[in-house]
C-alpha cells in the first residue's frame, strides 16, 4: 500500500473527475451509496455487496473500463486486500466510514497500476525469481475433504500446506464423517490461527444406467437398443436393452429426450442416439460409440434441460445439515444448476430454517450443464460465488469447448462481484505422482490470468497419495501467476456473454492453421 501514493496519484486523474472524487460532498456521496448497499445497517460491507458498492460510487468513465476488463478482475482482490493489508487470511471489509477514502485509493490504485504496467514485455522478464512469500498470496486453494485427507492427523497437515476452504462433498456423506471431521476442522483453524472456510457441495441429481443381468453388455457401434425405465425390480441391463431405475429424475430425464439428441454413458465414452421415442418411459437408440456396459454407470444429456427439482430428497436433507452447522458452513454449492429458479429451491430452504442473513451461506452454483451459459444472468442474480466445474460441462459440451467457456464465465461472474473457483483435473496426476505436470501448472496459472479467485483439488486431496503435496503445488503455482498477471493484456472482449461458450464445436480440420508435430 506504501507504493500508492493516493495524493499524488489523484492528481493525475482528469480534470473533473479529480475535482469531483476531492470535493467534501463526495463524502456524502460515497456514504449514501455505502447506506444503498448495506440494507440490514452491518456498517460493513464485503465481498459482491462491496463491488457493487465500489462500482456505483467510481466516476463513470472508470466504472465502464472496469467492466469491460480493461484493467483485468485482479482489480477485485488487489483494491480491497491492498487497502486493508488484510491478506487472505484477514477480513476483507470495509467499513462505512472507510468507505470514501477506500473509492479513492482504488482510484489511485488504477492510476499505479496502468503506470507501472505500461512496459513492453520482454522474455527476459520470465528469469525473475520466483516468487515464495505464500503470506502474499490472494487465490485461494480448496482441498476436497475424504479417506486420504480427513484424519486427525492429516487436517492440520492440510492446513500448514496451504489450504484455504475445505470442500464436504455430500454425495459421500454417511456413517458419520462429516459429523467428526467439521469440528476438527473449526479447531485445528483456531489452534493454528488460520482462517480455513468449509464449503458444502449438495450432490444434486444424478443420473445412472440400472444393474446388469449378468456380464457387462457390449455395445455395437450401428445396433439399435430399447432404452427405457424399469418395468419392475427384474428389468435389469441385458443385451439388446439399457435400463434406468424409476426415480423422479430419471423419468424425467427419458420423459424430456427427443429423437435426436445423444445420451452419454460412462462420462462420455459411449454414446447412443434416440431414434424413435415409443413413450414417456421408453426410448429406441443407435450406438453411436461403442464400448463395454457396466452396471451403475452414469448417464449425460446435453442437449436437453431436463424439468425436475434442482434438489433431490437427500440433497434436501444435506442442506438443512449445512445450514444447522454450528458455526455455519460458508459456502453451499448447487450441483448441475441450469436456471436461477434452480437456487431458489436452496433459498426456500433457508427461509423456512428461519435462517438469519448474517447465518447464511453463501450460494455457489456449479456450472455443469450448457443450459447454464444460456441461462447464466438469471443463476449470478441469485449467487455470492460460481464454480466453474469443468467435469462434468467437459462431458456435456466436449472437452474442446470448455477452456474458452472457463473464460466467459470467470469474466462474467466477477463483473456481477461473485466469488470464482476454478475446478477439476488441476493437478490430476498427483493423486498418483508427487510434482504436477507442466500442463497442469499451466492450467492453474492460466485460471489465474482469467481471474478466479480459487483453485480447487478434488480426488487429489481426497483420495490421492499426495494430499498435502497437491495443495502446496496450487499455492505455489497460483503464487507465482499472481506475481507477474498485471503485465498480462485481458482476453475476454467487452460483451462477451458465457452463452457463446455453447457455439458448435469446429469439426472441419481443414481449416486448422496450427500444426501438430507427433514424435
Amino acid at each position: 500500500r506504501e507504493e500508492v501514493n493516493v495524493g499524488k496519484l489523484l492528481q493525475r486523474l482528469p480534470k473533473a473527475v479529480r475535482e469531483n472524487v476531492l470535493a467534501d460532498t463526495f463524502l456524502d456521496e460515497c456514504w449514501a451509496i455505502f447506506k444503498k448497499h448495506d440494507p440490514s445497517g452491518r456498517e460493513k460491507l464485503e465481498g459482491q455487496g462491496l463491488w457493487r458498492a465500489l462500482l456505483d460510487a467510481l466516476p463513470e468513465n472508470f466504472r465502464k473500463a472496469i467492466l469491460a476488463n480493461q484493467y483485468g478482475w485482479t482489480l477485485q482482490q488487489d483494491s480491497v486486500y491492498t487497502f486493508t493489508g488484510c491478506g487472505r487470511q484477514g477480513d476483507p471489509s470495509i467499513s462505512f466510514i472507510k468507505f470514501p477514502e477506500y473509492v479513492k485509493f482504488t482510484l489511485a490504485l488504477i492510476m499505479h497500476k496502468y503506470v507501472a504496467n505500461a512496459k513492453v514485455l520482454d522474455c527476459k522478464m520470465s528469469l525473475k525469481p520466483q516468487e515464495t512469500d505464500d503470506n502474499l498470496r490472494k487465490t485461494k486453494v480448496v482441498a476436497s475433504l475424504g479417506p486420504a485427507s480427513w484424519s486427525d492427523e492429516m487436517i492440520p497437515k492440510m492446513i500448514e500446506a496451504g489450504t484455504d476452504i475445505f470442500r464436504l462433498n455430500c454425495s459421500h456423506r454417511r456413517g458419520g464423517d462429516f459429523e467428526r471431521v467439521y469440528p476438527l476442522i473449526r479447531k485445528y483453524a483456531r489452534m493454528m490461527g488460520k482462517k480455513v472456510e468449509v464449503l458444502g457441495d449438495l450432490q444434486g441429481p444424478k443420473f445412472r444406467v440400472a444393474e446388469l443381468a449378468g456380464e457387462p453388455v457390449p455395445l455395437v457401434e450401428g445396433e439399435i437398443l430399447e432404452f427405457g425405465i424399469c418395468k419392475d425390480d427384474d428389468d435389469a441391463i441385458r443385451p439388446g436393452r439399457i435400463t434406468m431405475k424409476a426415480t423422479v429424475e430419471q423419468k424425467a430425464l427419458v420423459r424430456a429426450a427427443k429423437v435426436g439428441i445423444d445420451l452419454l454413458i460412462e462420462d462420455g465414452l459411449m454414446k447412443v442416439n434416440v431414434v424413435e421415442k415409443l413413450s414417456d418411459t421408453e426410448l429406441k437408440v443407435k450406438v453411436v460409440r461403442g464400448g463395454k456396459l457396466k452396471a451403475r454407470k452414469g448417464v449425460n444429456v446435453p442437449d436437453v434441460e431436463i424439468d425436475c427439482a434442482a434438489l433431490t430428497e437427500k440433497d434436501i436433507e444435506d442442506a438443512e445439515y449445512l445450514l444447522k452447522l454450528d458455526p455455519p458452513c460458508e459456502y453451499i454449492c448447487v450441483s448441475f444448476a441450469q436456471k436461477g429458479q434452480d437456487l431458489q429451491e436452496l433459498i426456500d430452504i433457508m427461509d423456512r430454517l428461519e435462517i438469519p442473513a448474517e447465518k447464511r451461506p453463501k450460494i455457489c452454483p456449479k456450472i455443469e450443464k450448457p443450459q447454464a451459459l444460456t441461462n447464466i444472468d438469471g443463476i449470478i442474480e441469485k449467487s455470492q460465488a460460481l464454480m466453474v466445474a469443468r467435469g462434468d460441462l467437459g462431458v456435456e459440451m466436449e472437452v474442446e469447448r470448455v477452456p474458452f467457456a472457463q473464460k466467459l464465465l470467470i469474466a462474467k461472474a466477477k463483473a456481477a462481484g461473485l466469488f470464482v473457483i476454478t475446478a477439476t483435473q488441476m493437478v490430476e496426476s498427483m493423486i498418483e505422482a508427487p510434482v504436477p505436470t507442466r500442463a497442469e501448472v499451466s492450467d492453474l496459472e492460466n485460471a489465474v490470468f482469467d481471474g478466479t479467485d480459487a483453485v480447487m483439488l478434488s480426488g487429489e486431496a481426497a483420495s490421492g497419495n499426495f494430499p498435502v503435496e497437491a495443495v502446496k503445488a496450487e499455492a505455489a503455482a497460483v503464487l507465482e501467476a499472481e506475481s507477474v498477471r498485471d503485465f498480462l493484456k485481458p482476453q475476454i472482449f467487452d460483451g462477451a456473454h458465457p452463452d457463446e461458450g455453447n457455439k458448435p464445436r469446429e469439426m472441419d480440420d481443414s481449416k486448422r492453421k496450427t500444426k501438430v508435430v507427433a514424435s
